[in-house]
């Protein structure tokens, strides 16, 4: 395993040989990769701002994409919510219609119900889930984890795993202006930002970190309290213009 970047981990390694053995569905495709993609909070993280810079704005245009995508316009996925805050299934929904509404019916994400596992494993099932993950991840807010496959990059399933470990309150807010910038509370951790960011990881976005990003949804830092991750920036929208 390699680590790419500051919260991407990717492995190269075919599944069989990682203790996976999990028949492919279509074997012609070759072997089956995954990344994982851990979003850390911002912590004392310093930045590095240019005397002449103009301050972070949601109108940036920055994205990153690496090649893996969905071939399937129709997604489902289950959302275990059993160690989550009441109405957390409302907003991970919420969540996931923010990106499909500027998808303009090219991408349909369908919930489907709730998971009877946590997630984390190939299993070809999509599942959002709350759990401890701080042993696996210190630190980590929450985890996506993309399989796909190798040669043709196609996604064959996704997985995200809030951390619900010791110091990681959770909480369903109603935003408290338009844009959702002002935090509704300052300690725990909004489901539907934290959920935002991870389902542009679900359509294979790049966690962004430059000090000019810090106002897009793919920015690779959460914040207790944030809501700002609800509502796409421009950069974020042309990220999935690309792609889909």
């Amino acid at each position: 395993m390699k680590k790419l970047g500051l919260g991407i981990l990717i492995t190269l390694t075919v599944l069989a040989l990682s203790g996976i053995t999990t028949a492919t569905p279509n074997q012609t495709r070759g072997e089956i990769d995954k990344v994982v993609f851990v979003h850390y909070p911002q912590g004392n993280v310093p930045y590095w701002s240019p005397i002449k810079a103009s301050a972070p704005t949601d109108e940036n245009t920055t994205y990153k994409y690496a090649g893996i995508h969905w071939a399937i316009p129709y997604v489902e996925y289950l959302v275990n919510s059993s160690a989550a805050p009441a109405g957390a299934d409302s907003v991970v929904i919420a969540a996931f219609q923010t990106w499909e509404n500027e998808l303009n019916s090219l991408m349909d994400f369908e919930y489907k119900g709730v998971a009877t596992s946590v997630g984390s494993n190939l299993d070809y099932k999509n599942v959002v889930s709350w759990q401890d993950i701080t042993s696996q991840y210190p630190g980590a807010i929450a985890v996506t984890i993309v399989w796909y496959y190798r040669w043709s990059k196609e996604i064959v399933d996704v997985d995200t795993i809030m951390n619900n470990g010791s110091g990681f309150d959770w909480s369903v807010n109603d935003c408290t202006d338009s844009k959702c910038e002002t935090p509704a509370s300052v300690s725990s951790y909004d489901v539907q930002n934290i959920m935002t960011h991870e389902a542009g990881h679900w359509l294979m976005l790049l966690d962004l970190y430059q000090w000019r990003t810090q106002k897009l949804t793919m920015y690779g830092y959460g914040a207790l309290g944030e809501l700002q991750k609800r509502t796409l920036g421009l950069g974020d929208k042309l990220g999935i213009d690309r792609i889909y």
